[in-house]
């Protein structure tokens, strides 16, 4: 039998620290997702007698899924530029692995701002978050539009993760310049596409 008192008052908990977490997501269709989740699986949490912190582990994880994936709607409804998944595609097959592309565009201290969109600018994005990808989802790009080589299955997939996440990395990171735009308190305009340490 589930103590609903318990579950409840632990998923309340969760559900507030999450909300901190992620301003704009409201604790209460937080702690919702959580009571739903244990509904869900009734039968799982009947039948076994979790520790509290095993109880708020879990709860946490299900708080950080819901919190997350409402986020991301946010930001692929609201922002002024969000990427796609096609358009990562097509910026990987025709702009990121050609140099002499490269060579042409300018570089972010010639004072071109993100706010003015463009090829450039998707590639300065593109190429952090590149970066900061497992090397076996960044090789499988590479060998996909840089190499042109054709995939198996499982590259195609593994491929097709790859731009998602890199989709979602980007996305991300325009919300975050452009919450970093609108708090900018200091002297002059600030350009989006400027962070503290570059």
């Amino acid at each position: 039998m589930i103590d609903w008192t318990k579950y409840t008052t632990l998923a309340e908990g969760v559900a507030r620290r999450v909300a901190d977490e992620y301003p704009g997501i409201d604790a209460d269709d937080i702690r919702q997702e959580i009571l739903l989740h244990i509904t869900e699986k009734r039968t799982h949490y009947e039948g076994s007698d979790y520790p509290e912190g095993t109880l708020r582990k879990n709860f946490r994880k299900v708080a950080l899924s819901y919190a997350g994936r409402e986020r991301y709607a946010f930001i692929y409804h609201s922002a002024k530029y969000v990427y796609t998944s096609p358009e990562v595609r097509q910026l990987f097959e025709k702009a990121f692995f050609q140099p002499e592309l490269w060579e042409k565009a300018p570089t972010m201290e010639d004072g071109v701002s993100v706010a003015a969109g463009g090829v450039v600018v998707a590639l300065w994005d593109l190429d952090r978050a590149y970066g900061a990808l497992p090397v076996l989802d960044a090789a499988v790009i590479a060998r996909r539009y840089e190499h042109g080589e054709a995939l198996s299955s499982a590259e195609t997939m593994r491929l097709s993760r790859a731009i998602d996440k890199i989709t979602r990395m980007l996305n991300n990171g325009v919300v975050k310049r452009q919450n970093e735009a609108r708090t900018y308190t200091g002297p002059g305009l600030r350009k989006i596409g400027a962070t503290a340490g570059e």
